[in-house]
């Protein structure tokens, strides 16, 4: 003890080095980029903010506050979160588990701290009271997604509450009202908006009155998210949604105070690591704002912040990899002080996930909150220049998209006008040009696919869905937002491909890699070129001479093309190697039947003269992977999966006559 006495503090943690200045760093990095301007280190958001390099300053605190003090940046409140975790949220959807156990009480009893109740669990009172059979209602926070009859879902859990004796001070939960929501993802509410709305604001003021532990509201923002939406323009939605709750609350005579407390919101977190933190940390400070120009005083209860891993980042093809996605967006969500997290399965795109997949999804948050305690710190990313600056700078886009959507009519106008999903739709299309050519990869899909994958097994999801309002005169429509996947356009190829391979019993489409020159010269590029076709389900093969020493002339990449049967071709090698023999392989290539000659690698001053040899496509980094890959499906014949969806409903409609 007197040794820890006398110890003397650590003092300056760079242990006496010099500070570095700026033009040393400059230096450093000249040598690495070899000439090439500093810019290239830079990146875009999708709502194309800057990310520098090097961060040496950042927003003060006088800017993010400290935790619990606005703009409430940090944190809507100074106290840790109870226990140091976050609310783990599990989705029950009326499924059993693998061996037949109620998945409410499997999910609660392993670790899970809510339910959110939705699907076939939520398609009657029945199903309802079946889902939530042997649950203490007084301990689980029950949650519901509700379709447009939101009101009747409200009352068969309100029932359920009262015939397990849980008084309505003890019911914790929500009700998930989300009218706009709604009507985004489905394009319609039967009852019409004005109605849907009225009725949602008359739930909030029944629950702001009787049960201090409901909201009643939803603000689900994944929606725009999962339609393509970036950051910034998810929590503009967002905030125009939460302004049009709370307006609806007033006129129903819901204080600002109450108001806010009767919301939930919902945001997507993504393989963006940083800027999902960025986001949920935004997200705060721009509901601040809005909550403050409403009149709520700084002390009433905020807006619970709910984070759900998006279905936009995940895979059905090499489905081992959501495992990755969806920890770091947890992780993401936890870091970000999200209120509750909820986790996909990692094999929830192939069906009704499966037992493994549900304990997968749940004890990633597990291990997250108690073997590395993130949640036990308020706010760790704070003081990061580059989190802090990234989150300015999300913050702001999103307030100025945030009035534009206001300015344009509110978020009924802008859904009914389908201007959001223009904006949208701009995104959007960006991000799958950057995924066609793999500068946004997907690791499992159009880098290092698995042709030889065991997919695993799931059940058919449930039919039942959540009751829908009447339909009225006053109905409201819209476009519906569609929800995409990033992985969908290469899966649709391996769909096709692997339907061909299965029909012709293991052949299916191939690419012939001729590797000209010994190992060292062409493996580079066999390799790429492999990991390139793949990702389109077209197999890359080669003979034992290619694979080993290489081919060392014409006839021999022939004889071997030949024996293989392949139809298309791939030319490997290095640049100078090309120079001198690549011309000739290709015309004998050609003249040998390939029915397609690449070359993988750029061309350069060789352009014209391989051109005229008779390649036909150079495939390198930046190449339009989806193009050249859907023009190769068409070259040999592959039936795409929407000619092949037409066969089958051709052949079902004759069998049916």
């Amino acid at each position: 003890m007197a040794e820890l006495a006398d110890a003397k503090p650590v003092g300056d943690l760079a242990g006496g080095f010099e500070p570095a200045t700026r033009e040393q760093w400059l230096e450093l990095v000249d040598k690495v980029l070899r000439g090439k301007p500093l810019e290239t280190l830079h990146s875009r958001t999708s709502d194309g903010l800057d990310v520098a390099p090097l961060y040496t300053s950042g927003p003060d605190e006088s800017t993010t506050g400290a935790p619990g003090a606005s703009p409430h940046t940090r944190s809507f409140t100074p106290q840790q979160r109870p226990d140091g975790r976050w609310d783990i949220r599990s989705v029950v959807d009326g499924s059993t588990t693998d061996a037949g156990e109620s998945v409410a009480l499997d999910e609660l009893q392993r670790g899970a701290t809510s339910l959110l109740v939705r699907g076939a669990a939520l398609a009657s009172r029945e199903t309802l009271g079946g889902a939530l059979q042997g649950v203490h209602l007084d301990l689980a926070p029950v949650v519901l997604e509700p379709a447009s009859a939101f009101t009747a879902t409200a009352e068969w859990l309100m029932e359920l509450w009262s015939a397990n004796g849980v008084s309505d001070d003890a019911a914790k939960g929500g009700f998930g009202a989300d009218p706009l929501g709604l009507l985004a993802r489905t394009g319609s509410l039967p009852q019409g908006v004005d109605r849907a709305m009225a009725d949602a604001a008359g739930l909030a003021s029944m629950a702001a009155h009787r049960m201090p532990g409901v909201r009643s509201l939803t603000v689900d923002a994944t929606v725009y998210a999962e339609a393509g939406a970036s950051d910034a323009l998810e929590l503009a939605a967002m905030l125009c949604t939460v302004v049009a709750y709370l307006r609806a609350m007033a006129e129903a005579g819901v204080d600002a105070d109450s108001a806010a407390g009767q919301i939930e919101v919902v945001l997507g977190t993504d393989t963006d690591f940083f800027t999902t933190v960025a986001k949920l940390r935004a997200a705060r400070t721009t509901l601040s704002g809005v909550l403050e120009a409403s009149g709520a005083h700084p002390g009433s209860a905020p807006p619970s912040i709910v984070a759900r891993t998006l279905d936009r980042s995940l895979s059905r093809v090499d489905p081992w990899v959501n495992l990755l996605r969806v920890t770091a967006g947890a992780f993401a969500a936890a870091l970000g002080g999200a209120d509750a997290v909820v986790t996909s399965a990692f094999d929830s795109q192939l069906g009704q996930p499966s037992d493994l997949g549900r304990r997968m999804a749940r004890n990633t948050q597990l291990l997250l909150a108690e073997e590395s305690n993130v949640g036990r710190v308020i706010d760790p990313a704070g003081g990061s220049w580059y989190v802090e600056s990234l989150t300015d700078s999300i913050a702001r886009r999103a307030w100025e998209l945030f009035g534009e959507l206001e300015s344009a009519g509110g978020m009924a106008a802008v859904l009914g006008d389908s201007s959001l999903a223009r904006r949208i739709e701009v995104v959007r299309d960006e991000r799958f040009s950057a995924v066609a050519d793999r500068s946004a990869p997907l690791t499992g899909v159009s880098e290092f696919p698995n042709l030889g994958e065991d997919l695993p097994e799931t059940a058919p999801r449930g039919a039942a869905s959540p009751p829908e309002a009447a339909a009225t005169d006053s109905a409201t429509s819209c476009e519906a937002l569609p929800g995409v996947r990033w992985a969908e356009p290469f899966e649709r190829l391996r769909e096709a491909a692997d339907r061909v391979r299965t029909e012709s019993s293991g052949a299916g489409p191939r690419v012939f890699l001729a590797n000209l020159g010994d190992v060292a010269t062409h493996t580079a590029r066999s390799s790429w070129a492999r990991n390139f076709f793949e990702a389109g389900g077209i197999a890359g093969v080669t003979s034992a001479r290619g694979a080993s020493s290489g081919f060392s002339s014409p006839e021999e990449v022939v004889e071997d093309f030949g024996a293989d049967g392949a139809s298309l071709v791939c030319l490997c090698s290095s640049d100078e190697h090309y120079a001198e023999v690549a011309a000739d392989v290709a015309r004998a290539l050609g003249a040998a039947g390939a029915r397609r000659i690449y070359l993988a690698g750029r061309p350069g001053d060789l352009a014209d003269e391989l051109r005229a040899a008779g390649v036909d496509t150079f495939v390198h980094r930046g190449t339009d992977v989806l193009e050249v890959l859907t023009e190769a499906h068409r070259v040999i014949g592959v039936p795409t999966s929407e000619a092949h969806a037409t066969s089958e409903a051709h052949a079902t409609s004759e069998a049916q006559q």
